[in-house]
């Protein structure tokens, strides 16, 4: 993977740098550039969701729904472009020959009130890391390592931004369709991460440090 470094990062970077970041990941289908979303690139991810299905109606906002939820019903699209924000982009989209054909988002723990609340994925220490908590894979590009591709695009990404630990929270055995969206577990571990905790049987909490 190479990636393309400008400024400083989060924690003592400037961190306007962050919407030029850029790295390239190998995937089946080649080689899969990856780069933050800013409010440019907001139709490339709505490109990715798609026009209907979980992935679109969720539109990433469920780990994000604060207490008490949310004050007002709009669609959880228009909620998400509020919150892009160019110095500090909540994801990261894939792209194989300038289509964008993925979503992974990655942020600070804080980010993500609804982790806080859940029994299986509540904090396990008071570590705030960056958390890798859903991926989208556009249809027709899926099963080609888009998915493995995004992840150690997001790892790379963390660490330039200044994280010290990255935390994910992968499927390990049968789930809904709706639990993968984290990831599987042989994806996360074959990119480094070690178990930490696990709650659940199938839903093990993972971290890598840098």
């Amino acid at each position: 993977m190479t990636a393309s470094r400008t400024g400083r990062g989060a924690s003592g970077r400037d961190a306007a740098a962050a919407a030029d970041w850029s790295t390239t990941a190998p995937t089946a289908a080649g080689p899969m550039t990856v780069r933050p979303l800013t409010l440019a690139r907001f139709d490339d991810m709505r490109a990715v969701f798609g026009e209907k299905g979980v992935a679109r109606q969720c539109f990433c906002m469920y780990w994000r729904r604060p207490d008490g939820g949310y004050p007002e019903r709009r669609d959880n699209c228009d909620r998400f472009h509020d919150l892009v924000d160019d110095a500090r982009p909540p994801g990261l989209i894939g792209y194989l020959d300038e289509t964008p054909v993925g979503w992974v988002q990655i942020g600070p723990r804080s980010d993500f009130p609804r982790l806080g609340r859940s029994r299986i994925l509540k904090a396990v220490d008071d570590t705030d890391p960056w958390c890798i908590n859903c991926f989208v894979v556009r249809v027709g590009h899926r099963r080609r390592g888009v998915g493995a591709g995004l992840l150690a695009a997001a790892v790379e990404y963390a660490r330039f931004m200044g994280a010290k630990v990255v935390e994910g929270y992968p499927v390990d055995g049968p789930g809904s369709a709706g639990d993968y969206f984290t990831g599987t577990m042989g994806m996360f571990t074959a990119a480094g991460f070690e178990e930490v905790l696990r709650r659940k049987d199938t839903r093990p909490i993972v971290r890598l440090s840098f």
